[in-house]
């Protein structure tokens, strides 16, 4: 006869188990740039990621809005910034080493978030991703690259940071500010793209892989991601790109998968240089087994054989007959996409719509709420 425990019994054993505690993330914006990207992205509704702001200038902190925000280098800069001094950044990082110790601690995911042409971003990453890898973090950097006619003195230095800080985190997101120049000249009625609506370009891309990495370390699934999964792809290589792709009816697998494979951002997703893949579905309720083998097998056919594909299946209901496809690759010798270059022509990318920069209506929706 097969005995069963009794409940108390049960509950006795649960109470002596040990307790996994949750992933901690954070998001931490350095520098000018690097903090009004999180202050702006941080507006929306987040439940698991907490987000701080760091900096020189009193001023810039000010503006940051409800945040945790912490003045870095006051005996340096006396609260006025770095002046776009490079060396000074790194002084005044190095000078709080304490306070960004205290900002790292307990964490065990980070994302840095700055841009790389000078002063603080520059100079305080590497100083802020030393302390993070000799604690054990997971880290991955969101590098703002500047515009060409910043200068070549700028250009030179945003190369010459992204260079260091390369070997210092786990993995990458490199947005170049002259690609979203580009995509903005490609305005249906030739327009160019307004200051506003570049920054508004890369808080979304920020948002959407906060967003899908939130979900895998949060959302059980049908099938599901961990944080096991997160650093088992970012040890195959340092260069992440973020694509999603929607689909809806008969054709939805389709019309998600040929979305997803050509970015406006990134251009034709380079598979078949992938060393690793994350792929998110969601999907409705009615989900099949062969749309989710059709979709794998759409992968496999573009990537390498030794290329690893990870899924997660998130069902919700409300979506009905809709697919939306989020894809994570990782890459570990390209050059040219680490200093987020792309070789489309112009004529290649198309119209484009300001709603349609790989954010998903489903996935995009608290960022059109302020």
């Amino acid at each position: 006869m097969i005995e069963f425990e009794s409940e108390q019994s049960i509950k006795k054993k649960d109470e002596g188990s040990p307790k996994v505690s949750p992933i901690k993330i954070k998001a931490l914006g350095i520098g000018g740039a690097g903090c009004s990207i999180i202050s702006r992205v941080r507006s929306k509704k987040w439940s698991n990621i907490d987000f701080t702001v760091c900096d020189s200038s009193i001023k810039t902190l000010a503006e940051c809005g409800n945040i945790e925000k912490i003045l870095l280098g006051e005996s340096l800069t006396r609260g006025w910034g770095t002046g776009g001094d490079r060396e000074v950044g790194r002084r005044v990082a190095e000078e709080a080493e304490n306070e960004i110790r205290d900002i790292l601690k307990g964490v065990d995911l980070l994302f840095l978030v700055c841009a790389l042409g000078k002063g603080l971003g520059a100079g305080a990453s590497p100083v802020v991703l030393k302390i993070a890898k000799e604690k054990g973090l997971v880290s991955i950097g969101f590098f703002i690259l500047p515009f060409n006619f910043e200068g070549k003195a700028s250009v030179a230095a945003s190369e010459e940071a992204l260079n260091d800080l390369w070997q210092l985190v786990d993995g990458a997101v490199v947005v170049s500010n002259d690609t979203l120049l580009r995509i903005g000249k490609t305005y249906s009625d030739n327009t160019s793209i307004s200051l506003k609506e570049v920054f508004a370009k890369i808080d979304e891309i920020l948002g959407t892989l906060l967003q899908s990495i939130e979900n895998i370390l949060y959302n059980p699934g049908v099938i599901g991601l961990d944080f096991a999964d997160l650093k088992s792809f970012l040890a195959r290589g340092r260069q992440i790109m973020i694509t999603t792709g929607k689909g809806t009816g008969e054709r939805c697998v389709e019309e998600a998968i040929e979305e997803m494979l050509y970015s406006p951002f990134w251009g034709e997703i380079p598979l078949k240089k992938a060393k690793g893949t994350l792929l998110s579905i969601w999907a409705g309720e009615e989900f099949k087994l062969s749309q989710l083998e059709k979709i794998i097998l759409s992968l496999r056919e573009k990537t390498s054989p030794h290329t690893p594909i990870n899924f997660g299946v998130y069902l919700d209901e409300s979506l009905s007959d809709k697919l939306v496809l989020t894809l994570l690759t990782s890459n570990a010798t390209d050059s040219d996409l680490r200093f987020g270059k792309t070789s489309r022509k112009k004529s290649e990318l198309g119209d484009y719509n300001q709603q349609d920069l790989d954010i998903p209506t489903f996935l995009r929706k608290q960022f059109n709420t302020a």
